[in-house]
């Protein structure tokens, strides 16, 4: 059984003709999601898997997730855009969501498709957008400390999905946020990194310095408030400590370049340990340890989505043998569970692979089928060849 077969055979069947606002033919989020659209983490991640069989329609995703997610009066990205015949189309909004907007991922994305073919009006698209976009971040987004709260630590916010981290522990406790995310702190960082990139390859230099100098400044102020030394990682910051728990929005340290060596050396501690992520069947987004960890949803579940993200990080820091593990395991999961519905999974169970045991934010009905960014197999694959991703 080929699996990156079946995820391109997936593409294929998640891809549409032109619909408003649309112009041509468009890759959803698969042909199990509820909601037909682009956008979110979700699109640059089908983009991003993409580019090694298809570089060009990889290309064109992206340049109309980014032309359709943009509001040119501030920089905003749209948490996603709907076709018109969605439900959550909107006339007014021209399909554009704004309630929110989403993880700031996508610039890891444009950075690898130019670093298999240089193309400098695509680079120039990125590099403007980007700079404007991280310009509504720093307005929206940023406390007087420097660092970056997503909506979903909120007060009231409980509905929000601006993260991705959807109805995770980390957000049982909002009354006195918003407070600084590490995951988003940490994007932002990657952000800036993926931005001096462009700025030295089109030689804007004076837009260079002043993006590295926010780079070292977010940097050490990310480091300074995020770590926990008593636990040994990375994880949201309140005075009170109550949202100092272990999820794997805490690894975002590794693939951002925050954390030192030592830093990585206990976190990798956690990732081996039975009772924290070490789970039989695959990486769970909260650690087993946690009161809050169940299978549902962001609360416990395996998503592939995160073991890419998280094993990334273990490859920059030259961690490769133990995110070949990691990935074998959840590419494991993957495949019997593949063998034995036919079909890909939003997210899996880490514990023993039983899909009849897991929720989707309560719900018994489980994770949605079919769902392409959450299975990143050609990138897990290439991880358990030893193939640098990152």
């Amino acid at each position: 059984m080929d699996l990156i077969a079946a995820w391109k055979t997936l593409v294929d069947e998640s891809t549409y003709p032109a619909e408003y606002p649309f112009p041509g033919e468009w890759i959803s989020f698969g042909k199990g999601y509820p909601v037909k659209g682009l956008g979110g983490w979700e699109t640059s991640l089908i983009a991003h898997e993409m580019k090694d069989f298809d570089l060009d329609r990889a290309r064109h995703l992206m340049v109309l997730y980014l032309k359709s997610c943009y509001r040119e009066d501030d920089g905003m990205l749209a948490s996603k855009v709907v076709a018109k015949s969605d439900n959550l189309y909107s006339t007014t909004k021209k399909g554009r969501i704004y309630k929110y907007s989403h993880a700031p991922v996508w610039s890891f994305t444009a950075k690898k498709i130019l670093e298999k073919q240089w193309d400098e009006k695509f680079a120039m698209f990125c590099f403007d957008i980007g700079m404007n976009n991280l310009k509504w971040w720093e307005e929206n987004r940023k406390d007087r400390i420097g660092l970056f709260w997503y909506l979903d630590s909120y007060p009231d916010e409980k509905e929000s999905a601006e993260s991705g981290y959807e109805h995770s522990p980390r957000w049982d406790f909002t009354d006195l946020g918003p407070f600084p995310c590490i995951d988003l702190s940490c994007q932002v960082l990657l952000y800036l990194e993926n931005l001096i990139f462009l700025s030295e390859k089109l030689g804007r230099v004076k837009e260079r310095d002043k993006i590295f100098s926010m780079y070292e400044n977010l940097k050490a102020t990310s480091w300074k408030y995020f770590w926990d030394e008593l636990i040994g990682i990375f994880c949201d910051y309140d005075l009170t400590g109550r949202n100092a728990k272990k999820t794997t929005a805490s690894f975002w340290s590794l693939i951002s370049g925050l954390a030192s060596q030592e830093d990585a050396e206990r976190m990798v501690d956690l990732l081996l340990d039975p009772k924290e992520f070490f789970a039989p069947k695959g990486l769970p987004v909260v650690s087993l340890s946690e009161p809050d960890f169940e299978l549902d949803f962001w609360r416990g579940a395996l998503w592939p989505s995160e073991v890419f993200w998280v094993c990334a990080g273990l490859q920059k820091y030259n961690f490769d043998e133990i995110a070949k593990k990691i990935a074998r395991i959840c590419l494991e999961n993957i495949f019997s569970t593949f063998r034995n519905t036919g079909r890909f999974w939003e997210f899996y169970n880490p514990l023993n692979g039983d899909m009849s045991k897991l929720k989707r934010n309560k719900s018994s009905k489980g994770p949605y089928p079919d769902c392409l960014a959450s299975v990143p197999v050609i990138s897990l694959e290439k991880i358990t060849e030893g193939e640098k991703v990152c």
